[in-house]
Formats: C-alpha cells, sequence, structure tokens
C-alpha cells in the first residue's frame, strides 16, 4: 500500500545520519570553547560564502520594516515579491494570508482528515503515518508524502528555496495532526514548546494551514530578528549548556515574540535557527499543519562544495 523504495529508504538514512547540517549535537558532547569555536566557525565560513545567506543571516536589522503579513488573495500568479522577500530576511518571519486557490486547500483538508479517521489512500502516503511519540500528553499522528500532490505550494516552496538557499531544493513534506485530549494545560517539552533554535548554520521551515489557528489551537512563537547570526548568536552557541530559553544567556536576546495566529489558508515562512516554539495547549483542543522542511536535502555537502 505505501512506497517502500529501497533506494529511498538508503537515500533518507544517508541524508539524516551523515549529511545533515550540523546541528547542537557536537555542541552537546563538547564542553571544550576552543572545540566548539573551531566546530562553529569552520561552518559558519562556509555559509558566508554564500550571497543568499549573506541577505538573510548575516546583514543588519533594519527597525523600520516590520510589516510580516501580506494578503495574497489578488495574487493570481502566486508570486512572493521583493517587499516580501526583504520582510522575511529582516524579521526571520513572513506570514502569507490567503495563499492557495481553494481546489488545493481541499486536497490538503482530505490528506488531514485521512490522519483522523487512520483510513489512508493508496499511493498518498510515503509510508502508513504514525505517531512519533515525542509528546506525553498529547496524541499526534504524522504522515509524510511528496510534494508532487500540491502544484501551487511547490510553486511557492521552489520561489523560497531559490531565494533562500540558491537553488531549488526539493521538501520533506509532513502532515502533522496534534489531539489534546486532556483537559489540564500541557507540560512544556525539551525541543518543542520551549523557545530553542534548530542548528546554528541558516536553516528555515514552511507550515500551511488549511484551518484558522487562534491562542487555543498551540500556535508557534517567534522572537523577531532572532534569526541574524553576529556575534551575540555566536557567543551564545559556544558557551550554552541548553541550547533553549532556559539557559542564562538567552536573557541576551532581547528581541519581541510573536505568537502565529492566522486565518485559514495561511502559509508562514519562519527562519528556524532563530528562536521559536510551539506554544503549549491550554486544554483539550486540535491542530492540522503541514510542515515543508529542506534538511534532508540541502546539506553538509551543498556548504563544502
Amino acid at each position: 500500500m505505501f512506497d517502500t523504495n529501497i533506494f529511498q529508504k538508503l537515500r533518507k538514512f544517508i541524508n539524516n545520519r551523515l549529511l545533515k547540517t550540523p546541528g547542537v549535537d557536537f555542541l552537546k558532547k563538547n564542553k571544550d570553547i576552543n572545540d566548539r569555536k573551531k566546530h562553529i566557525n569552520f561552518w559558519i565560513n562556509k555559509a558566508k560564502k554564500k550571497k543568499s545567506f549573506q541577505k538573510y543571516f548575516f546583514s543588519r536589522i533594519d527597525n523600520d520594516n516590520c510589516q510580516i503579513n501580506f494578503n495574497l488573495e489578488d495574487n493570481q500568479n502566486f508570486l512572493i515579491s521583493q517587499e516580501m522577500f526583504h520582510s522575511l530576511s529582516n524579521n526571520g518571519l513572513l506570514i502569507l494570508e490567503n495563499i492557495l486557490p481553494e481546489k488545493e486547500r481541499y486536497l490538503i483538508i482530505e490528506f488531514f482528515e485521512e490522519l483522523k479517521s487512520r483510513n489512508y489512500t493508496k499511493n498518498r502516503w510515503l509510508k502508513e503515518p504514525n505517531n512519533p511519540n515525542f509528546f506525553d500528553q498529547v496524541d499526534e499522528i504524522l504522515g509524510e508524502t511528496k510534494i508532487k500532490h500540491f502544484k501551487k505550494l511547490n510553486y511557492l516552496s521552489n520561489q523560497l528555496t531559490k531565494e533562500i538557499y540558491g537553488k531549488v531544493v526539493e521538501p520533506t513534506v509532513q502532515f502533522r495532526f496534534l489531539n489534546q485530549l486532556d483537559s489540564q494545560e500541557e507540560k512544556q517539552v525539551k525541543g518543542a514548546t520551549y523557545l530553542h533554535t534548530d542548528r546554528f548554520l541558516p536553516h528555515f521551515k514552511i507550515y500551511y494551514s488549511p484551518f484558522e489557528i487562534t491562542v487555543k489551537d498551540a500556535p508557534l512563537e517567534y522572537m523577531i530578528s532572532s534569526h541574524k547570526i553576529n556575534d551575540n548568536f555566536i557567543n551564545y552557541y559556544l558557551n550554552a549548556r541548553n541550547f533553549d530559553e532556559t539557559d542564562r544567556l538567552f536573557n541576551n536576546f532581547k528581541q519581541k515574540k510573536k505568537i502565529i495566529c492566522v486565518p485559514q489558508n495561511t502559509l508562514y515562512v519562519a527562519l528556524t535557527n532563530g528562536f521559536h516554539r510551539r506554544t503549549v495547549f491550554k486544554g483539550t483542543g486540535s491542530r492540522s499543519l503541514l510542515f515543508l522542511q529542506f534538511v534532508q536535502r540541502f546539506n553538509k555537502l551543498d556548504y563544502l562544495l
């Protein structure tokens, strides 16, 4: 029923285990400042050589460029403008409302309905969706598929990767349905519901919500402009122990935080080497969110070659 191609499995293993862009694993294992400094400087010097990374991750913050939300209802060409790209570069966050045609939005809703019902259509999923068991209080069903199912979403993804990475990168497409059955407030979880960064190198994710997301639906929270790789950012990674908001060095980041509550049919982009988290469920609730990630196909080789 599901695609179990051996080559795809092998490629995913190599990308995840051997070629994956460096995160915090090395830093957690190596407390020595000199070892950390050599590691961080090596990879950041590689990143600085990319012109697009200079624009998005190494440039100065413009305090006058604070517009984050854009409405694309009348944008029939599905083009992301330079104004929108500049906003993303400066703020680390871009919110695009009324983004997809209704036909494609309803198709995405169909995928989520399959996750909720556990009734899966042949050839839609790469493997049978499952609960990754990352959360104790929240039931999660995660399913992966191919971007080819979603023409306009793919077009938007291609624009963003070409702009940020300097080339078109195929995303890993993950449907994530969260369901909180407990009436009590959810307890925080490391690597998810504490403010954290994904890695010290340039990184970003695309999120799409076919439904409205309110404060009750465990929305994303993002620290504006915290993605800029400057002295404060590097010092944090050199000396941090916890690599999230519980570390004492987190207090050196003074930027504003924004909780991303959005109307239905909204896509948002976050440069996730900046601080972000999923806020906790305050009681019973659910959330359907589509993730596009690129760490499998933009990896160490893209920095080294």
